[in-house]
């Protein structure tokens, strides 16, 4: 039976920027110098940047905190053949990380060695017993990528055992940094870097160019772009400012050829190369390479990316279908579970668990109840004396600060304002989960949690013309901080809906207003209400696989229900 706590709130729509049409650029299609504008886009200088993104002008990287020290360190390995470890995360942006810095320093003569820890046996980021064992193989310096800005422990015993530590990083900094070499992170108070928001292989790039023009030589930058924007677009990490130009670059390398790990793995995903977009990467290509990670070991993801062979890459890019398939599945049958145990409508924090819930996917369990019910959400996997949870939040809500606030109860912890991750020893989980929902309940108090979906502009879906279409189109690559334009017509025609998708739980439909007929899609809205004319917030997307254009809609509301449009 469905609980009243399994409702998911409708959603509130919020013009982006009511004063937006009156800031538009001149000469520009309406519709496309509003959205524009709300964007905070309103000269051509700045429409010339966000359309042309190889145009924005370099930030140097040794404003970075900690790059000198780093480059100067890895420079001494390479000269005296030091081995040099490279540890990463287990998610396509730690492991896009390594494999930039494997091909980058092996370009240089360096001797390296990869680690990527087993998300089982030994969790998220860096651990001891990783340490130990990469010391006594003989690294002299390890570089963590996309991990370790959290492991003060660990980087005390990588010293005492001789280890030297260079940690790149993109991850809120805790009060107490770990005593490595450097700690080169964006996010750093004490950086000048005027960009905070690189991935953590953003950085790994960045360090590149600076070890490459040390000692004289120019970084090939088509060679690594590809991977850089991977990794970018799968972390979710914002698409403005450099992000913007390394996506568009990257996407640009990407549809003249692909490397052969790629190339495969976008035969057996159906995404043509050639119409590649930062949602081929996020929706395509990333939930396959995450899948390693998930269900058996990040390694594979990494073998596909260094394949330089298409017939062994094919069978690892197969064999990582198969393993997204498996996550697709347990995913679902995990998300009823959760759903099943969720706890009363008005807490203000989801947090549940179970031991048939797999490590691999409370991530994405997370994710999906934070979406549907629009509050912070914790998932975690019970193990017989420890659990491993992963969190998502919403906008409201710092969900790193809150686990960090309760770091004396966890056994390890890290991640974002939006994403975190711990582990907690099963006798604190109680009393953990009702800390967390006491720090929800005060720093929620007054706000309301119904969904917002933030709208650009408004406007009939009949007065849409192709060159609107086509300026629309133009924001690509998009994403997180720069998504598709989102519009608002209101009182369209329902020419037919049915539900789609292996669980039924996606809409297909079609709607009218004036002579045309667009084809859309909403996702997860099979229940959607519906009626002869309904309102609809949607984006223009081009079908997958295709060039032909449809509308992927947000939100549904019957027209007669008239819902406001609030102005932010």
């Amino acid at each position: 039976m469905t609980t009243p706590s399994t409702q998911r709130p409708a959603s509130r729509w919020r013009l982006r920027d009511p004063g937006a049409h009156l800031k538009g650029i001149a000469g520009f299609p309406a519709i496309v110098a509003t959205v524009l504008a709300a964007r905070g886009i309103t000269t051509r200088a700045q429409a010339e940047i966000f359309y042309k993104p190889h145009l924005m002008p370099d930030s140097d990287p040794l404003q970075l905190p900690g790059m000198r020290e780093a480059v100067a360190r890895t420079r001494e390995a390479i000269g005296t053949q030091e081995t040099i470890a490279l540890f990463g995360d287990f998610d396509v942006d730690g492991v896009t990380s390594v494999a930039v810095l494997h091909q980058g320093l092996q370009a240089l003569g360096a001797r390296t060695v990869n680690y990527i820890p087993d998300r089982f046996t030994e969790g998220y980021g860096l651990n001891k017993g990783a340490v130990s064992k990469l010391r006594q193989a003989g690294a002299g310096l390890m570089i963590t990528a996309d991990c370790g800005i959290s492991s003060v422990e660990e980087v005390a015993l990588a010293n005492e055992l001789g280890l030297d530590v260079i940690i790149l990083d993109h991850h809120t900094v805790p009060a107490e940094l770990p005593p490595a070499l450097a700690a080169v992170n964006p996010k750093r108070l004490d950086s000048p870097y005027p960009f905070t928001e690189l991935a953590a292989v953003g950085v790994a790039f960045r360090f590149l160019q600076v070890l490459y023009e040390d000692v004289g030589r120019s970084l090939p930058e088509d060679d690594y772009l590809d991977l850089v924007a991977l990794g970018t677009v799968v972390d979710v990490a914002p698409l403005t400012s450099e992000n913007r130009r390394i996506v568009a670059e990257g996407l640009e390398r990407m549809r003249a050829g692909l490397r052969p790990g790629l190339e495969a793995l976008a035969r057996v995903s159906g995404a043509p190369p050639e119409l590649f977009t930062a949602e081929t990467l996020g929706f395509a290509i990333g939930p396959r390479m995450n899948a390693a990670g998930r269900i058996e070991h990040a390694n594979i993801a990494l073998e596909l990316l260094l394949a330089r062979d298409p017939i062994s890459a094919r069978g690892i890019a197969e064999r990582l279908d198969h393993l997204n398939r498996l996550r697709q599945q347990q995913t679902e049958e995990a998300c009823a579970l959760a759903e099943a145990s969720l706890g009363a409508a008005d807490e203000p924090l989801i947090m549940v668990g179970s031991d048939q819930i797999h490590a691999g996917i409370v991530g994405l369990v997370a994710s999906r109840l934070a979406d549907r019910y629009h509050r912070p959400a914790i998932v975690y996997e019970r193990g017989p004396e420890t659990s491993r949870a992963s969190a998502r939040s919403i906008p409201a809500f710092d969900i790193v600060a809150a686990i960090r606030k309760e770091q004396s109860l966890l056994v390890r912890h890290g991640g974002h304002r939006a994403a975190a991750g711990f582990t907690v020893a099963n006798e604190n989980l109680d009393l953990l989960r009702d800390r967390l929902l006491g720090t929800a309940a005060e720093m929620l108090d007054g706000h309301n949690l119904q969904p917002v979906v933030a709208i650009d502009a408004e406007a009939p879906l009949s007065t849409l013309t192709g060159l609107d279409v086509k300026g629309l189109m133009r924001f690509e690559p998009c994403g997180q901080e720069n998504r598709r334009p989102v519009l608002l017509s209101r009182g369209v025609q329902l020419v037919n809906a049915r539900p789609v998708g292996s669980d039924q739980s996606h809409l297909k439909l079609a709607v009218r207003d004036g002579p045309a007929t667009w084809p859309g899609i909403a996702f997860r809205q099979a229940n959607a209400p519906l009626a002869d004319r309904i309102d609809i917030v949607y984006s223009l997307s081009r079908d997958r696989g295709s060039e032909r254009i449809e509308l992927e809609v947000l939100d549904i509301a019957p027209a007669a229900e008239r819902r406001p449009l609030e102005l932010e």
